[in-house]
């Protein structure tokens, strides 16, 4: 059987001549002929390369990996339906009582609580997995209405699920990702006949302010999602004045009264204008010390896949023979001068790819092909070849789905990565109270140990606490981070030790990663009369307490000196999210104290904790 090499990916079938008369010779009716029995095997690795490239973009999507957020996020969706009243002012802290709260991910928080309540993790997890897939199905349709082959519309999106790959967690962010999509996909069908004839689509327009009324209350991404909007729908009004000048007014009053509409609908928030207002004063500030808001680095692991998805994209807009729309190209540099500024980007800038790349890629490709009338150079596959790569697939598959069984399974909660014996011994020892902690661990601690412990700060950063408190925070874990620091002028200068006076906290579960906080302690500890004493202590973690409290017999939070641990060995294994800590009352398995070693086995340890996002009330 021979085989065109002028389009390889696409392995398309090719001839030495297209004469009709050869036509019944070379794909004969018999199906026992050496030629039609090629054909089926084509097809069987045509679809089979398909399946294979679609299951190695689901498994990016199904990553499994615990969010630090995941635990708050759910806990404030089991507040609001709980209490059945939307929280206007921070809780779970003490630090900024009764400040306001404008909270932009209260749809998302919503829908995690419940799909926990109704699906448990592992319908999240394949909920999550699905939801991807949707997203990458909408390009596909997409790019099929744009004669894209179908083996290169899954060849780019296998880029894009290993770029979106480390957004991809249970997170908020992901329904931003889906209204993304969704709006990409209303600008594509409404425009399809732009460069044909400049008519629009209505129909898919009507309903984009509705999009903007849901996402401004699942997740910030919505600006994004406006500024797309805005720039697309004004690059389309140059087009039309640019062309028709005159006789264009209706349609540009239209497009502008559409996105004037898509703004007005985002004041479809519980906080109204307030929401806006926030986002300026939040947006206008900058956040060195939040580590998807840096800018991509050699030792990322995202680096090198956005750096393959750049080249891809300019390549394949440099070499296509279709027409290039200036506004895709201007949206497409923006959001990658973006990308480059902020790791969070990348994310999107895959997303616009995954729409607007595969035509190009596919036009470019289309390059290598033989013009007509030359020999067309062609390659020779045996049939054991070709049954060969049929079964290599075959394999391929196999694994891959393996692979996506056992993303899908669970989600484990790494101990050498969250305190989960800490907080274990926490609970252990009614260790309550106002707790400072590391804000990637804040909202662990708070499904784990409140209500009875209120946190300092935690990950939801500027929608809840003052910027002064964020300030004391980051100077205790950070110092002046080498002047890579963003700091209210009312913050006054960097004071190491205001984080263990403010609010007078009673317990500090310190992170030994962080050096800086780890120098503090160790110098109140060796003060004269210190004020805090050192409870527990393994490889990842430690537990302070106020001495005043914990280290004073006479009081009844009195914590003995044989019941303070010291453990050196690092934690190994892992255990099932929420990895929470087993409560006095419980089970009999919760009077049985930490050992100084590690826990024997995974079993062992799933004995240790509850899989179960919130304690029973009557505990």
């Amino acid at each position: 059987m021979r085989l065109g090499v002028g389009f390889l990916p696409f392995l398309r079938f090719r001839t030495s001549t297209t004469k009709p008369a050869m036509q019944s010779f070379m794909y004969p009716s018999n199906s026992h002929h050496p030629i039609s029995r090629a054909r089926r095997e084509y097809q069987w690795l045509k679809w089979a390369t398909v399946l294979a490239l679609a299951l190695g973009c689901a498994t990016p999507l199904s990553i499994n990996l615990v969010d630090p957020d995941l635990w708050g996020h759910l806990r404030y969706g089991q507040d609001w339906l709980e209490e059945g009243v939307l929280p206007r002012t921070t809780s779970h802290t003490f630090t900024a009582v009764d400040y306001p709260w404008i909270n932009h991910e209260n749809l998302a928080e919503l829908t995690l609580a419940l799909g926990y309540k109704y699906l448990g993790t592992h319908g999240l997890l394949i909920a999550k997995c699905l939801w991807g897939m949707s997203i990458l199905l909408v390009m596909v349709w997409v790019a099929r209405r744009h004669q894209v082959h179908l083996l290169a519309v899954w060849a780019v999106l296998l880029l894009v699920a290993v770029n979106l790959q480390a957004f991809f967690p249970l997170r908020p962010q992901l329904l931003s990702f889906g209204l993304f999509a969704l709006t990409l996909l209303m600008l594509d069908r409404a425009f399809c006949q732009w460069n044909v004839s400049q008519k629009i689509n209505w129909r898919w327009l009507v309903a984009l302010p509705g999009v903007f009324a849901i996402w401004v209350n699942a997740h910030g991404g919505f600006v994004l999602g406006l500024c797309l909007t805005g720039a697309f729908l004004a690059g389309r009004i140059v087009d039309l004045l640019r062309v028709q000048r005159g006789q264009s007014l209706p349609q540009v009053l239209s497009l502008t009264v559409l996105g004037s509409c898509c703004i007005l609908a985002t004041l479809g928030n519980p906080y109204g204008l307030d929401m806006h207002r926030w986002l300026v004063s939040s947006l206008s500030q900058s956040r060195p010390e939040i580590t998807e808001w840096a800018a991509p680095k050699l030792a990322d692991p995202i680096f090198w896949p956005w750096i393959a998805l750049l080249a891809v994209t300019v390549i394949s807009f440099w070499q296509t023979r279709l027409r290039r729309d200036w506004v895709q190209i201007t949206i497409l540099l923006i959001v990658a001068w973006q990308s480059a500024l902020h790791l969070r980007h990348i994310a999107f800038l895959a997303l616009l790819c995954g729409f607007w790349l595969p035509p190009h890629m596919q036009s470019a490709l289309a390059k290598l092909e033989p013009k007509s009338g030359t020999q067309l150079p062609v390659m020779t596959l045996s049939p054991w070849l070709r049954r060969f790569a049929v079964i290599a697939l075959a394999l391929a598959i196999g694994l891959q789905s393996l692979a996506l069984h056992r993303r899908l399974s669970d989600l484990p909660v790494l101990r050498d990565h969250y305190p989960v014996d800490a907080l274990q011994y926490m609970a252990d020892h009614n260790l309550n109270g106002k707790l400072v902690v590391c804000f990637n661990w804040a909202q662990y601690a708070i499904a784990a140990l409140a209500p009875e412990t209120q946190v300092a700060f935690d990950g939801r950063f500027r929608t809840c606490y003052p910027q002064e408190v964020i300030d004391m925070h980051f100077d205790f874990l950070l110092g002046d981070a080498e002047g890579k620091r963003s700091r209210s002028s009312k913050s006054g200068a960097i004071n190491r030790t205001l984080v263990l006076e403010y609010g007078s906290p009673d317990l500090v579960l310190l992170d030994l990663r962080q050096d800086l906080a780890v120098e503090v302690m160790q110098a109140e500890a060796s003060k004269p009369h210190p004020n805090w004493v050192r409870l527990y202590q393994d490889s990842l973690a430690e537990v302070w307490g106020r001495s005043e409290r914990y280290d004073d017999p006479v009081l009844q939070e009195y914590v003995p000196p044989q019941s303070r641990i010291t453990r050196t060995l690092p934690a190994v294994w892992s255990v099932l999210w929420p990895a929470l800590p087993e409560r006095k009352g419980d089970s009999q398995l919760a009077n049985r104290s930490l050992n100084h070693s590690v826990l024997a086995s995974q079993d062992d340890a799933r004995q240790k904790y509850r899989y179960v996002l919130r304690p029973n009330k009557k505990e």
